[in-house]
């Protein structure tokens, strides 16, 4: 690890092959243009199954990455489209189903990464005034909910059963940088706000969260701070099965 115009950058040290976690068996084909389904999911007995997404999204589930974490890579990382159905073990968790996933990008991708770390823009989603949220009930399923107004400039959207730190990822992915729960708040909780439709976007279900936390109580501070970055050294299309 050496420090290089404001930068760490170190590549991965990973331990021997051997005393990885590796899949029972697992399978990569090519995904179907056609099918509107897409999908990446990690099922009971330590299973995983991805329809039709690309390495990228490979790469940000195996290593638990926000999109803009990721950079470099082929073109092709985005636009080719992959099935895959890997099998882990009944004894496999979800943290160790994505080690055999990270092996497995490795073997069949030949994926090599490389560890940046930068000072960046870093936030922090913290408390305002008196949070306007409901504890949710034990046992609720977690999920969010978008209405679009008539007059198109804002939408009406709802989350439930969310913890903080998940509202903190969502804000990240909107942002394109990292943001942190320092709310204190635990649990999770049910609430509501209107979301700043911008009028660019094509898209009618989406809209800007950050301007409108104080409709809940919250708000985000913003410093800088230390942000990893992986940096895609290589990659390949995979091999046959």
């Amino acid at each position: 690890m050496w420090l290089r115009l404001g930068c760490i950058v170190a590549t991965f040290s990973f331990v021997a092959p051997a005393q990885r976690p590796v899949f029972e068996v697992a399978s990569i084909k090519p995904g179907n243009p056609a099918s509107g389904m897409l999908r990446s999911m990690i099922t009971p007995g330590g299973n995983l199954r991805a329809e039709n997404v690309s390495l990228r999204t490979l790469i940000e589930d195996a290593y638990q990455m926000k999109p803009f974490q990721l950079l470099g890579g082929p073109r092709w990382i985005d636009q080719d489209r992959f099935e895959v159905i890997a099998k882990g073990g009944p004894s496999a968790n979800a943290d160790k189903v994505r080690q055999m996933l990270q092996v497995l990008l490795e073997d069949r991708f030949q994926l090599t990464l490389q560890r940046e770390t930068k000072q960046q823009n870093v936030s922090f989603l913290t408390v305002k005034t008196q949070p306007k949220m409901k504890p949710s009930k034990e046992g609720s399923r977690q999920y969010s909910s978008t209405k679009t107004q008539r007059d198109g400039t804002e939408n009406h959207v709802s989350f439930y059963a969310t913890p903080m730190a998940m509202l903190a990822d969502v804000l990240a992915r909107e942002l394109g940088q990292m943001v942190e729960d320092r709310t204190g708040l635990k649990g999770a909780f049910d609430f509501e706000l209107d979301a700043l439709r911008e009028e660019a976007e094509p898209n009618p279900f989406v809209a800007r969260l950050t301007p409108s936390l104080g409709q809940i109580g919250l708000k985000l501070e913003t410093t800088k701070g230390p942000v990893e970055f992986f940096v895609i050294a290589r990659a390949e299309r995979p091999r046959a099965n």
